[in-house]
């Protein structure tokens, strides 16, 4: 894991804290974006093992 992967999940996490639709809106809007398309496995990695399950979208 690298910084930018830790960032990226603490931000959707912190979303997630305030509810579900926040956390998946954060998570579309960084994942919409190509620039860190190749963060999103590891980051995924991140919010499955801490719970966060709910805020994983794919559309």
């Amino acid at each position: 894991m690298n910084d930018m992967t830790t960032f990226i999940a603490r931000r959707i996490m912190e979303e997630a804290d305030k509810s579900t639709e926040a956390g998946q809106k954060k998570y579309r809007a960084y994942f919409r974006t190509r620039l860190y398309k190749k963060w999103k496995d590891e980051v995924d990695t991140i919010l499955k093992t801490d719970g966060y399950d709910e805020v994983i979208v794919e559309d």
